[in-house]
């Protein structure tokens, strides 16, 4: 490069260097005073949700855009970000606490990541900032250039470090001595990145990266079998067993954001998808409506079981929106025709605006997942669906904000209403406990009352069997209070929901008088039936491990008939204890077995 041509490439590189010092810089000022703002809350959270977004929209767009035309596209993300951030934070007592909400941060940050093409276009190509092929050529442009500025800041350091420990060696710490000044290392930082956006922008990386593309469109076919083996599985092995946990739902809507980028990707990639990836496209579209169905489904027995929190209000909202996705990609690829892949592109632009609005309702006070979750389970505790000890406590009194707060003063009312001292207390150490941890471990004691109880309520098998209150001994409360929930929820004949088998159940002989089955009902209704193993000693119970359910329906599977069928069977002795490679228990069509936890 000549002369001339450096001072043009140093002239041009130098905006989005100071950009980008100039960003990691305020990023410092904000860090420096985080645990301890000299502004008040709400102030700190403007200037750091302003900045953030500010900073972070003008380093995406500079390059397309110039240094002025880039600001002030930032202005138009960042402005609308800072006003949603502070009506989010109206749902808790002091502003700040919403940047401890990790689900709320991230919706933000993905609202202010889909504004960015949408804006980038509106100010470069006025009448294409609606078009498929624009948005996803400035969408995977931007990502393309943040990734390669984070990747040189990385390698900057790496090479930092390296440095230093040569330097070392002759007794020079100049290096280590600027990575120790905070304010020094985060401007540094930031122009280093700015360098890197500047170059990749020189490289022509303002465009999409085809290359990226070509090699995401080879997972088309594999992903394809995976969700279509997982599919025809589903008649074979039933829902239940499978869903009904928020786990199950966080991996199929994982697996639904992965279709969708992939079908994304084939429609950016080829005008017209044919040939074997194109039809794997089309197939991913139709079956993406059955795996967002699916991940909506788990989200809802979740909900039907336990009622509402925020993690499962904020769930199901995004289950929804990806199964409105799912409809929508499936009804362009399934009646399309020839002309599905333009089809499909028109809607796909549509149904991103509108995830943006679902996003920025999401952040105001009509979607306040913390007031709604806590008012819905105070609600099912009023009308006994749920009982008090199986509240989330600990988070409604410092993770749900005012709604949360708000929800503990109703129960205060409740429990000196019903006088209901258990909940006293517990409400008690929900205010006073600093970690959710620390208040379990504050009801760890079970009181003699509550071991009476439920050797009162609790029937012993075989004949002659017996135990005492001291048996119970070293459990926790709530699992007593589980039990004796349990136990009260009676059979059709009036007897208890509940039995103790007491029995050579274990591998060798020794065990025989230490080992017990407890069965009782849980879930809904008490359809739900659970067998937990208990080892009694000298200092009381010990919980092991899970019990393996050899033959019979898992308990998620059965209804309430075969639960209390089960049941009854237990109380009335019709049983037996056979060997296997231990003792098993047979009970019915039911075998279970103790396995020790390793």
């Amino acid at each position: 490069m000549t002369d001339p041509d450096t001072a043009i490439a140093l002239r041009a590189r130098l905006p989005m260097v100071a950009l980008g010092a100039g960003s990691g810089f305020a990023m410092w000022l904000l860090a420096r005073d985080w645990d301890q703002p000299g502004l008040s809350e709400g102030l700190f959270l403007a200037m750091f949700a302003f900045l953030s977004s500010f900073c972070g929209a003008s380093l995406a767009m500079i390059g397309p855009l110039s240094l002025l035309r880039a600001l002030g596209g930032a202005l138009w993300v960042a402005v609308p970000m800072t006003a949603l951030m502070l009506l989010a934070a109206l749902r808790y007592p002091v502003a700040t606490d919403l940047l401890q909400n990790e689900v709320l941060v991230l919706m933000t940050l993905t609202l202010g990541a889909m504004a960015c093409p949408f804006v980038l276009l509106r100010l470069s190509v006025p009448d294409r900032w609606t078009r498929f092929a624009a948005l996803s050529a400035a969408s995977w442009g931007i990502v393309f250039r943040l990734a390669c500025g984070v990747g040189f800041v990385v390698v900057f350091w790496i090479l930092g470090l390296l440095s230093n420990a040569l330097l070392d060696l002759v007794n020079i710490t100049i290096l280590e001595d600027i990575a120790e000044v905070d304010w020094l290392a985060l401007t540094l930082s930031g122009a280093v990145f700015g360098l890197g956006l500047a170059v990749v922008q020189e490289l022509g990386g303002g465009g999409a990266p085809h290359l990226l593309f070509r090699l995401l469109s080879l997972l088309l076919i594999p992903v394809l079998l995976v969700v279509g083996l997982f599919l025809a599985a589903i008649p074979l092995q039933g829902l239940s067993s499978a869903f009904g946990h928020l786990s199950s739902a966080a991996t199929l809507m994982a697996m639904s954001a992965v279709m969708m980028t992939l079908v994304c990707v084939a429609l950016t990639w080829q005008e017209h998808p044919r040939g074997a990836n194109g039809m794997a496209a089309r197939l991913l579209a139709i079956g993406l409506m059955l795996v967002t169905g699916l991940a909506a489904w788990a989200v809802l027995m979740r909900v039907w079981q336990y009622g509402w929190t925020p993690d499962r209000i904020y769930a199901l909202l995004f289950a929804m929106t990806l199964l409105l996705h799912g409809l929508v990609y499936a009804g362009c690829a399934a009646i399309g025709g020839a002309g599905w892949p333009d089809l499909l592109r028109r809607a796909i632009v549509g149904l991103a605006l509108m995830t943006g609005a679902t996003l920025a309702l999401a952040l105001t006070p009509l979607v306040d997942a913390g007031r709604i979750a806590a008012n819905n389970q105070v609600a099912r505790v009023l009308t006994g669906e749920t009982e008090a000890a199986e509240l989330p406590l600990w988070q409604m009194a410092h993770d749900w904000g005012q709604g949360g707060l708000d929800a503990l003063t109703r129960l205060d009312a409740h429990a000196e209403e019903t006088g209901d001292a258990d909940l006293s207390n517990r409400l008690q150490l929900a205010r006073s406990a600093t970690s959710r941890w620390e208040m379990t471990k504050e009801v760890v004691d079970v009181t003699d009352d509550q071991r009476k109880e439920l050797i009162e309520l609790l029937p012993v098998q075989p004949a002659g069997a017996t135990v005492t209150a001291d048996d119970f001994r070293g459990l926790k409360r709530f699992q007593l209070l589980r039990w004796i929930r349990s136990c009260k929820r009676l059979l059709p004949d009036g007897s208890a929901g509940c039995v103790l088998i007491r029995g050579a159940l274990g591998a060798t002989s020794d065990e025989a008088a230490e080992l017990a089955l407890l069965l009782f009902r849980e879930g809904r209704d008490g359809a739900q039936l659970e067998t937990l193993a208990l080892r009694f000693g000298p200092d009381g119970a010990d919980m092991l491990g899970r019990i393996i359910l050899d033959r019979g329906p898992p308990a998620q599977q059965q209804t309430k008939e075969q639960a209390e069928t089960l049941l009854a069977a237990a109380q009335a002795g019709r049983f037996e204890i056979s060997p296997a490679r231990q003792n098993t228990l047979k009970l019915g069509d039911l075998e279970v077995l103790i396995r020790r936890r390793r």
